[in-house]
């Protein structure tokens, strides 16, 4: 007599939910079976923070948790591989899944891969059941200041967290790499750092190396590193705003001209202002950053703003100012 549609109405879980969520394939089959819809979307009470979003399905929580073979049960009993009623499509949860942010109250690992099922053969099969590798978000998430997804394909979310094996699968299966976000964001934009926004450049993810290779894969394909986006942003913006100074002297020895991207941006800052600290969210400097912009500006014969930060500086030179303390007489 149990009620297997049973709801807690704050989350919006039921029992399907929990063993989607957990990895309980068994207990999926026996509720599909007794006739649980399979495309059933959440309806938390309070939706947001860590409470899954709206719409969010058994087939997105199988995914989010790792739970790749289920996931395919799943989709073998009709889960919709487009899925987009949480705002992302499965495609696009990957970019998280293999790639977590960091930073506080996130930082989680990537799920344990179980079974025989990875998360590179998992979205090979998402493909062969119909998900769309070009898919573009419809509402995504954004913002004052902040880089929307809105309009961004999988591939350009693989392009932020610089997640190359992922970027070359998609490509395999037949992404196109020159399709932007609603703001005209490119990939080569976006992998080179713009969507960190008010995080802290060390909280998203995407090392100094991986983004290298990234900018170099782009490139092969044509990318425009002089592309600018509606807001007036370009690859040097985002080399600045993810404290990245080799990057910013890759994209200056492959062609990025200062004329272009020595601007301000729609929110008023330069790259070299981003670097020095002008940014959403705390201010805080990257000093390597500031020297790799101020010596690919003298390069090129342009003279720095009076207010710029001596280039002599590194990062361990920003400590706060000591307080004096008074001794007792």
């Amino acid at each position: 007599g149990a009620d297997i549609h049973a709801t807690l109405p704050d989350s919006g879980f039921t029992p399907f939910f929990f063993a989607a969520r957990n990895g309980r394939t068994e207990v999926v089959r026996a509720l599909l079976k007794a006739g649980i819809d399979v495309n059933k979307g959440m309806e938390p009470r309070r939706p947001g923070g860590k409470a899954p979003s709206k719409g969010t399905s058994a087939l997105i929580l199988a995914i989010e948790n790792g739970h790749y073979e289920l996931a395919l049960t799943l989709l073998d009993a009709g889960a919709h591989p487009k899925d987009q009623r949480s705002g992302f499509t499965p495609l696009h949860v990957m970019t998280w899944v293999r790639k977590p942010p960091r930073g506080e109250d996130r930082g989680m690992p990537p799920p344990p891969e179980l079974g025989t099922v990875n998360s590179l053969q998992f979205i090979r099969e998402l493909v062969k059941r119909g998900a769309d590798v070009n898919a573009r978000l419809v509402n995504g998430t954004g913002g004052l200041g902040k880089f929307t997804t809105k309009g961004a394909t999988p591939f350009l979310m693989a392009s932020a967290n610089a997640d190359l094996p992922y970027m070359k699968l998609l490509l395999d299966l037949g992404a196109d790499s020159s399709i932007p976000n609603a703001d005209q964001c490119m990939p080569l934009i976006v992998a080179c750092g713009i969507h960190v926004g008010s995080d802290g450049a060390n909280e998203v993810a995407g090392e100094e190396p991986e983004v290298l290779e990234a900018a170099k894969l782009l490139l092969k394909l044509g990318a425009d590193v002089n592309a600018v986006d509606a807001n007036g942003e370009t690859a040097m913006h985002g080399a600045a705003l993810k404290n990245l100074p080799k990057v910013v002297q890759f994209l200056a020895e492959n062609g990025a001209k200062i004329e272009v991207w020595n601007k301000r941006n729609k929110f008023g800052s330069t790259p070299l202002m981003l670097a020095q600290g002008h940014r959403p969210g705390n201010f805080k400097p990257s000093f390597e950053t500031v020297d790799a912009v101020q010596r690919v500006m003298l390069a090129a014969g342009v003279a720095l703003p009076t207010n710029a930060a001596p280039s002599v500086l590194r990062n361990s030179d920003w400590e706060p100012l000591a307080v004096p303390v008074k001794k007792k007489p």
